[in-house]
């Protein structure tokens, strides 16, 4: 058997120059089952499956090569270890630059560089990366991102059209490139003011993703609930005053789609403040020290030493900073708990009006486990239940505790708004933070591209065009 592999592979190339392609597939998948973590039997693979038209295989093919190449191997690693955002889209364009130096038709490594070079704020290069994905597979509806969101009007006219010829044969496509083929059209529909196709869309992208997740909604909402009954004026009384006294810490939260990735934007664009971006660091950390959601078993010894390890995290995330901004929208759960562990952390809590929030949930394809967003009665009810724990936390804990941030105040008075922040957070006032679209940070929520452009209000009330078709929001909200 040994060799026999090598000795397919010539057979391949021989065939190949004969143009039977089919044949030297034989010949290659003989290839790979004798030598199965061999790489090159695998990336010649590819090559011939494009040949024959079959592009998925072939990203296949190509997948199969990446993950057995040694070299390879190591330096995709790399991408795992980087603590930042920053760092993560860096080290993901390197490593696909580095994938794509030995299979330049590995596809998805050309729409994976894309995405990072759209956090980034690289648009033009994004949409050039996508665009090399689709020369060689023009039948994955996800390609099509950067250039429905980040592309030039003739870059956004040939991806519509593409995708509406995909979507005349959408049932052969799987679930999720379903899903992805109808928010993408939804929203090239919707910047074209084409309402009514829009939502239709929408609803269309909502409902299969609905089918794909497993949302326990009395679950879900019990331990918001629950949340509430645990953490009393009593208990906190209790143990107020025992954690840790770091001054490092900003949290930035709320619901999705809220304006946190602004709020942080104008935070991050202060000198002595670094934006995080979405880290799972407190919820990581409160159940890597065993504590339920009720942190009925709290000491003050351990919360102390949470709030240390907190604290650690973000110093080894940016070691010079003064402060460093966690904007993850779901740390709303944990305001009791970070009350207690990091006292003197600042809180600002971003709130948008209920509607233009909720619907901007369902207008997204979320990657995260946002479940409760597909369904418009399941969304409202999770935001009243939101809105029901927020009123806990204002009512349990002191006036300065948290700074609520309107949204529609802040795109109004920017100048005004953005003082009350930094003063909050006990910095120096620093005009950089009225240029925040100037910032160059990585970004990688759906806001990527928002909050590289100046402040602006069309996204007020942005919903009243589509209250027509909202009416089970409408009621789970009232």
């Amino acid at each position: 058997m040994i060799g026999q592999d090598k000795t397919l592979i010539a057979a391949a190339q021989a065939l190949c120059a004969q143009g039977r392609f089919a044949d030297a597939a034989t010949a290659l998948d003989r290839a790979v089952a004798i030598a199965p973590d061999a790489s090159a039997p695998r990336a010649m693979l590819g090559d011939v499956l494009l040949q024959l038209g079959r592009p998925r295989s072939a990203a296949t093919a190509f997948e199969g090569a990446v993950q057995r190449d040694p070299f390879l191997h190591s330096v995709c690693r790399i991408v795992d270890d980087a603590v930042t955002e920053e760092a993560r889209s860096r080290t993901a364009v390197e490593n696909c630059r580095q994938i794509l130096a030995r299979y330049p038709r590995f596809a998805p490594a050309h729409y994976d560089m894309a995405c990072a070079l759209l956090n980034l704020g690289r648009k033009e290069e994004a949409c050039r990366a996508a665009e090399r994905a689709l020369m060689i597979d023009a039948t994955v509806p996800t390609y099509y991102h950067p250039l429905i969101h980040a592309g030039n009007d003739l870059q956004r006219t040939r991806a519509v059209a593409m995708l509406e010829q995909l979507e005349q044969h959408e049932d052969a496509l799987d679930p999720l490139d379903r899903a992805s083929l109808h928010f993408l059209l939804a929203k090239a529909y919707d910047g074209q003011k084409r309402h009514a196709p829009a939502f239709d869309h929408y609803a269309a992208g909502n409902a299969i993703k609905r089918t794909l997740v497993k949302y326990d909604e009395a679950r879900e909402l019990g331990e918001l609930h629950a949340i509430a009954a645990a953490f009393t004026p009593d208990r906190l009384a209790a143990l107020r005053g025992t954690g840790c006294t770091s001054t490092v810490p900003i949290f930035v939260l709320g619901m999705p789609r809220s304006g946190t990735s602004l709020v942080e934007q104008i935070l991050a664009s202060h000198p002595d403040v670094h934006g995080a971006g979405e880290i799972t660091a407190l919820p990581d950390l409160i159940a890597g020290h065993g504590f339920s959601s009720d942190f009925a078993t709290a000491s003050a010894e351990r919360l102390a030493r949470l709030g240390a390890d907190y604290a650690a995290k973000l110093t080894a995330i940016a070691p010079t900073a003064a402060r460093v901004v966690d904007k993850l929208p779901n740390n709303f759960r944990h305001i009791g708990a970070i009350h207690l562990a990091l006292p003197r952390a600042r809180i600002l809590h971003v709130r948008r009006d209920p509607l233009d929030t909720c619907f901007s949930c369902f207008q997204q394809n979320f990657n995260g486990a946002l479940d409760f967003s597909y369904d418009q009665a399941e969304l409202g009810r999770y935001y009243k239940a939101y809105d029901a724990l927020m009123a806990h936390w204002h009512a349990v804990l002191p006036a300065d505790a948290i700074l609520d941030v309107h949204y529609e105040e802040l795109v109004r008075d920017l100048p005004g708004v953005a003082r009350r922040m930094i003063a909050y957070c006990d910095l120096a006032w620093d005009p950089r933070c009225l240029d925040f679209h100037k910032t160059e940070r990585a970004v990688a929520t759906a806001s990527f591209d928002q909050v590289r452009q100046p402040v602006y209000q069309s996204a007020v009330r942005k919903v009243d065009a589509y209250l027509p078709y909202l009416s089970a929001l409408r009621a789970a909200l009232a």
